[in-house]
């Protein structure tokens, strides 16, 4: 409402555009055009601040407004940050508050309550022992001979468990993805490359069958019909049977030699990370069937109430002139037209029945349309002509694409048969926006939580019963501990040089150098920022003087702390990031100087522009603030590495679906040189856009689009080929299929929900749950950590991960609380009391690790505030086995407490014989003493 007030005082009664060349135009102007989306009043505003909000062509608005205030930009841009990046995306916090812990997402038939998850024994129907039950008695006699010599079938077993098989099979199911992409229906089908593929089918086919039988004999038939891979591999081995059996099957036949496809994802069940995802988009199925129960509702009502009142309007009369335009629009009683208006129409037409017509005959505008051989024809490809159809149109405007279009169409509509006129019904757009809240930002927000909940909790607590509220707070805080690492203790230098520069350049001693340095970085890249086409001399010239002042203050920079730190300096990775952007500096203007070339010298210019741009990162580094995002950003990269394999095989499995069923369609509109499946890389790309939601259901009916003079089952010819490229005319044809059938729907409907709804959606899981991982613990504080890192270099000074057993307890006197001591002396005896401290393990060396430590004073910590609450994970946790691993507790032969013992032991039998000798020694006295 705020924006939309604003938009009004900034914009309304400004958008008046030239209809032709679109330059802007006063108010006054006859000849101006106002755009649909406007903010002349207040109803238009909220609606096109809701365009805007929901990403419709929210550019295209910017533009408009940018023509006639250049203040639009910030306007939009304040607009989409607080709006769509801050208000909408509540939409999903809130969603996912409920689902913690829901019985919607924590239900029976996913995450049993009180049971270890186990998600690879899913029970299965045992297919093939079913089929061995119904053969007759013969045959099971015959098995059970085999069974009894199971010669073959321990050499099966050979096979299958042999690294060598698993490789080899790999290889082939690698090799028969890249042939099936260089399968194409645009292909001589007698040429070389056709018949090797051909060759090769036969060869993939056979061994994939041959594994198959390997494997059934190998593991049995109801082991082998237990695993979803090996079921989704039998599939793929039946249609491969299927398509070499010359089954007439035209299409069909087609998307069976896609199905061979689905043996790339085999090797999901390899890569664990991988498999994670997987295993979550499964065990998400029934709770995605619930909101999809919920959500068919929702948009049934919609279909329903939008077929009640819009079916057959969105419809518009082409072709006829302005004059007659105005008769269609507004028609009149038979009796009441002139003759010129009667004239106009053409009685003879078949579709114009005028003769019948009586004075008192008020015609349609779809029967004035066909009298004056004008096109009834849609206005939108979407319609709400049937509740089917309706469905189908609040599914794609779910996606929030082509919405708008829709509603100008339905406020537009005057009823059945009848003309558009423009605004003639606004309120309809309150139905359009109401759905899109309620049918994009809120209902199908709920899948994204369903899925992020389930992939959070699944890598939780996989392989665990569920963990309490403690138990989670402690898991959460050992993963925020993990995360420390020890620093070199860099000592000030002893030569007067190195002494000087120390004192100048390290935080500890001047902290203001650090802040030069940050404010430097700032200056360098806006001084950069402003640089513009067609800039004068002057500002090049000063431009170029502080380019030179910027990087002679980072090259000095590096040098000092050259100068200070020695060899020590290459061991921070951010030193090294520094020094080399330094060198390319260097190198630049070298470069920059002994090359004659004005151009090739501009280049260089500019790259060593980018080169300083690049000292922007060390921002990271210097603001505490930044840290938490860029730790996100790369422990997050292995995740969008995962996730990013499993999209790019969807994308190659549905590019190749789509380059049989659509590569041999004629062009027209959205589909043409640059959008198309008639390759495997062209349908890539072009998918990887509609999994951005861009134009995808214009593509869609683009496709179902009637082609003129079109053959229903084009075949290659040798005499006239395809015309694929510009080197192939003028001696060729053009490929001219027929429109897409209903598998069109099939195939972009569950591409979106697959891909936009799902598979997109598990990257903000990553992302969300990265940011939890790195996110303040909930009993300690960064900066506890870092307090820990200083006291620890001071006992660690190379960084080496270890001190002594022995420094223990000097550590704890110095290291400050809530983790340490400091200032408790009085309380001494908490250092052989506390049994946190007496587990810290000791390796051989008689040496204590960093990330141990500090995880048991993080449980002593933990203990203190729950109290009785605190519960301990089991040692095959995920979270514990990364400690064992990372503290390198497999090493540890004794824990503190055991060399505390030992010591006590030996100080106590020193003791003794102390005691012992000095016993004897006052006998002796005494004996001296007794003698006369």
């Amino acid at each position: 409402f705020i924006y939309a007030l604003v938009g009004m005082q900034l914009f309304s009664n400004r958008l008046h555009f030239d209809k032709v060349t679109g330059a802007h135009l006063g108010i006054s102007d006859p000849n101006g055009e106002v755009p649909r989306s406007n903010f002349d009043d207040l109803f238009g505003s909220m609606t096109t601040v809701f365009q805007v909000l929901s990403g419709e062509n929210w550019n295209t608005v910017m533009y408009d407004c940018w023509k006639a205030t250049p203040i639009a930009p910030m306007y939009f841009m304040s607009l989409i940050v607080f709006g769509v990046f801050c208000a909408l995306n509540l939409f999903l916090a809130i969603l996912l508050l409920p689902f913690d812990g829901s019985e919607l997402i924590m239900s029976n038939r996913v995450y049993p309550e009180g049971k270890p998850l186990n998600i690879e024994k899913q029970p299965s129907v045992d297919f093939f022992g079913l089929l061995r039950d119904k053969l007759p008695l013969s045959f099971c006699k015959c098995e059970n001979i085999r069974q009894k010599h199971d010669l073959v079938r321990s050499m099966c077993d050979g096979f299958v468990t042999d690294k060598r098989f698993d490789l080899c099979l790999t290889a082939v199911i690698i090799m028969s993805s890249i042939t099936l992409a260089l399968d194409n229906p645009l292909r001589d089908p007698g040429s070389h490359v056709a018949t090797t593929l051909k060759v090769l089918n036969y060869v993939f086919t056979t061994f994939f069958l041959a594994e198959f039988l390997i494997k059934v004999i190998a593991r049995g038939s109801k082991k082998y019909a237990q695993d979803r891979w090996n079921l989704l591999d039998f599939t793929a081995v039946i249609a491969s049977i299927l398509e070499l059996s010359n089954v007439e099957g035209g299409k069909t036949l087609r998307v069976m030699r896609a199905f061979r496809v689905l043996r790339p994802l085999k090797m999901i069940n390899r890569f664990p990370e991988i498999k994670i995802v997987v295993d979550a988009l499964l065990l998400s199925i029934p709770s995605v069937v619930d909101v999809g129960v919920v959500c068919a509702l929702f948009f049934l009502v919609f279909s329903i109430f939008g077929v009640t009142f819009l079916k057959g309007t969105f419809y518009e009369c082409l072709g006829p002139e302005a004059r007659e335009l105005d008769l269609i629009t507004y028609p009149k009683l038979v009796g009441d037209m002139s003759n010129t208006e009667f004239s106009w129409l053409d009685a003879s037409s078949e579709s114009c029945g005028a003769e019948d017509w009586g004075a008192g005959k008020l015609p349609t505008s779809r029967e004035l349309c066909d009298c004056l051989n004008g096109e009834w024809a849609k206005t939108v490809p979407q319609s709400f002509d049937n509740v089917i159809r309706g469905f189908a149109l609040l599914f794609e405007i779910s996606t929030t694409e082509s919405w708008v279009d829709v509603m100008h169409s339905a406020v537009d509509q005057r009823g059945i048969d009848m003309q558009p006129v423009r605004d003639n019904n606004r309120l309809w757009a309150i139905f359009f926006i109401l759905f899109i809240i309620l049918g994009s930002f809120f209902i199908l927000e709920l899948f994204v939580g369903v899925i992020i909940e389930n992939f959070s909790r699944l890598r939780e607590i996989k392989g665990q019963g569920l963990m309490t509220e403690a138990q989670r707070q402690w898991a959460s805080t050992q993963q925020f501990v993990m995360k420390i690492k020890p620093e070199v203790l860099i000592r000030r230098p002893r030569g007067k040089l190195r002494a000087l520069c120390y004192d100048f350049i390290m935080p500890a001693s001047n902290p203001w150098f650090n802040r030069f340095i940050v404010f430097i970085i700032i200056a360098n890249s806006v001084s950069i920022a402003t640089v513009s086409f067609g800039d004068s001399d002057n500002k090049t010239l000063v431009l170029g003087v502080l380019n030179l002042v910027f990087s002679s203050i980072f090259v000095i920079e590096a040098a000092l702390k050259v100068i200070t730190l020695g060899r020590s300096y290459f061991r921070n990775r951010w030193n090294v990031f520094d020094f080399s952007v330094v060198c390319g500096l260097i190198a630049g203007f070298t470069l920059q100087l002994t090359i004659s070339d004005q151009h090739l010298a501009s280049q260089i210019s500019s790259l060593i522009s980018l080169i300083r741009m690049g000292r922007l990162v060390r921002l990271i580094r210097l603001v505490r603030q930044l840290r938490a995002p860029f730790n996100t950003m790369l422990s997050v990269l292995p995740g969008m590495v995962n996730i990013g394999a499993l999209l790019l095989l969807l994308l190659f499995i549905y590019a190749v679906c789509g380059v049989q069923l659509y590569g041999m369609q004629q062009f027209k509109g959205e589909l043409n040189e640059k959008a198309n499946f008639r390759s495997v890389g062209n349908a890539m790309l072009l998918l990887l856009r509609f999994s951005t939601g861009e134009g995808w259901n214009n593509f869609l009916h683009e496709l179902m689009e009637e082609r003129e003079n079109c053959d229903a089952s084009p075949e290659y010819d040798k005499a006239s080929p395809w015309c694929l490229n510009e080197n192939d005319y003028p001696n060729c044809r053009e490929v001219n299929g027929c429109s897409a059938g209903a598998s069109a729907f099939v195939y972009f409907y569950s591409f979106t929900m697959i891909v936009s709804f799902v598979i997109l959606n598990m990257f903000v899981a990553v992302v969300l749950q990265a940011f939890d991982a790195n996110n303040e613990g909930e009993i300690l504080e960064p900066v506890d950590l870092e307090h820990f890192v200083s006291v620890w270099s001071e006992f660690d000074p190379g960084a080496t991960w270890f001190i002594n057993a022995s420094d223990v307890q000097s550590f704890l006197s110095r290291l400050r609380p809530p983790l340490g001591m400091a200032g408790q002396e009085e309380k001494g005896d908490l250092y052989t009391k506390d049994p946190c401290l007496l587990e810290i393990s000791v390796n051989n060396k008689k040496q204590v690790n960093i990330v141990n430590v500090a995880t048991l004073l993080a449980k002593r910590l933990a203990k203190q505030k729950q109290g009785d609450n605190f519960a301990a994970l089991s040692d095959d946790h995920p979270v514990s086995s990364r400690l064992t691993k990372k503290a390198k507790l497999d090493e540890a032969t004794a824990t503190l407490g055991d060399v505390y013992l030992k010591e006590a032991s030996v100080i106590l039998r020193a003791v003794v014989r102390f005691k012992k000798r000095r016993a004897a020694k006052q006998s002796e006295n005494r004996l001296v003493h007794a003698t006369p």
